[in-house]
């Protein structure tokens, strides 16, 4: 009856090799020849040679930096019209470079060293993301990045071979800055998802304390009175909640931003009022009306303290 039940060993061996399978896979994730360590290579020396070039080339011009994630990148969807438009409207010579990181986090910004590389190459004024840097996801970022990364090469490497559509190498904004939006995209399309919706109205964000941004706030002291720094506030959706806190929340981190301002001169800039929802393809990124709308208030309350 049990003549056809494999031996232990088998089982043994195959257990064996199925962990030893497993821990070479993680030794490729976390190696010098892993997806993940090129693309940070890559990530590190295009950031250096971009600030280089934008803040450091020509000093006479006003050098701007404008740091955040896939929000950023909806945002401010156009960084040549922005540049040309502060030119017109301050008179003055300006470079523009906008670093659309997807997934940022304070995590990510260390791993790319963004801050010491600020501190290196001062603009005249840099903006960062308030959601990407003062708030984090109590859900984490899912897989570890170097795993991801991996996963994300081997998944294309086959899909490649096969014949298929490769999967978004999300990565790549890790190196490539100041694309824009494809005209199939929702962005443009106005289309509007309503699943995800629905998950933002029940999502909240764990607020950062001045104290555990301990890498970026050497970097805001490094640069103090070359730089002048400023937070952006993302626009979103009335019917979610502001910054994805409660109530609760929401009061500290008026307290956090009033001791930023205090210890580093930093000024916090929210969008004023809200938008519809005809203005998002979420709630949360906007769409090109969205985008057109808040990039004219950027253009307008920057040119406003020249």
């Amino acid at each position: 009856m049990y003549d056809d039940v494999p031996p232990l060993k088998v089982w043994a061996f195959t257990a064996l090799a199925a962990f030893g399978m497993f821990f070479l896979f993680l030794g490729y994730c976390y190696s010098g020849y892993s997806p993940y360590a090129r693309e940070l290579a890559k990530g590190k020396a295009s950031l250096e040679a971009a600030l280089i070039e934008n803040n450091m080339k020509d000093t006479s011009a006003t050098s701007i930096v404008v740091l955040g994630s896939s929000l950023l990148e909806c945002a401010l969807f156009d960084p040549h019209a922005i540049e040309k438009e502060i030119i017109k409207q301050t008179k003055k010579p300006t470079n523009f470079l906008r670093l659309s990181i997807f997934y940022l986090s304070m995590d990510v910004a260390g791993r790319l060293e963004l801050f010491e590389y600020f501190a290196k190459y001062p603009p005249d004024y840099l903006f960062v993301e308030n959601i990407g840097i003062n708030l984090d996801d109590p859900f984490g970022e899912g897989l570890p990045i170097p795993i991801d990364a991996a996963l994300l090469h081997v998944r294309n490497e086959f899909r490649s071979n096969a014949g298929l559509p490769m999967h978004e190498n999300y990565f790549n904004r890790w190196y490539t800055y100041e694309l824009t939006p494809s005209l199939t995209n929702a962005f443009y399309t106005l289309e509007f998802d309503s699943s995800m919706f629905k998950f933002l109205e029940t999502k909240r964000m764990i607020l950062r304390k001045v104290e555990e941004n301990t890498r970026a706030n050497k970097a805001y002291e490094a640069m103090r009175g070359k730089t002048k720094i400023f937070f952006l506030g993302m626009p979103q959706s009335d019917k979610l909640a502001p910054n994805f806190l409660d109530e609760a929340g929401n009061q500290e981190f008026d307290k956090v931003m009033k001791s930023y301002k205090k210890l580093y001169d930093i000024e916090y800039w929210q969008y004023p009022g809200t938008m519809p929802d005809s203005c998002f393809s979420d709630g949360f990124h906007v769409n090109r009306i969205g985008a057109t709308k808040y990039q004219d208030w950027f253009i307008s309350k920057f040119a406003s303290i020249q």
